[in-house]
Parts: structure tokens; C-alpha cells; sequence
């Protein structure tokens, strides 16, 4: 995640329950391009944020990172690239 925020431009991080105990931390740079990691608790995620440098919103109450995420979708554009399988 730190190599995403380092060479991406404007990265800004998303804090999500995922689980019964588990956190997403999801990085979103300006091309609308992700990455995401799940966290043992909410504090651990804040705190992988916090030392990666970037900003941080609790959910998707800021619409323009919804509208940033849905930029790209490598998966129906001739030769995008797949995030996994």
C-alpha cells in the first residue's frame, strides 16, 4: 500500500467495516485506480493510513471518492488489466 500512495498521484484512503471484526482500507488515486487491505481492527487501519500519509474518510460519505473509484473499470476496457482472479 505504501508503494500505491508513493507512486500514485493524489491518494486518498477509504475506512470500511467489512466484517464482524475486520476493517478495508482501501487507497483510491486520482485515475480511479484501487488497491485494499483488511484490518483486524478499526484502530490498525487508522493507523496504516496515518503512516502511509494520505487522507483518510470513515465510508463513503464524500461523494467524489465514489465518483473517483468508478473512473476506471479495467475490466471492460479492451486490454485493461484485471485486479485478480
Amino acid at each position: 500500500m505504501r508503494t500505491f500512495a508513493t507512486l500514485r498521484p493524489d491518494v486518498e484512503a477509504v475506512l470500511q467495516r467489512c466484517g464482524a471484526g475486520t476493517y478495508d482500507l482501501i487507497l483510491i488515486d486520482l485515475d480511479g485506480d484501487w488497491v485494499r487491505a483488511v484490518f483486524p481492527s478499526q484502530e490498525e487501519a487508522e493507523s496504516a493510513a496515518d503512516d502511509i500519509g494520505v487522507p483518510l474518510h470513515q465510508g463513503w460519505d464524500d461523494p467524489h471518492l465514489a465518483r473517483r473509484m468508478n473512473t476506471s473499470d479495467p475490466w471492460n476496457e479492451p486490454g485493461g488489466h484485471r485486479r485478480a482472479l
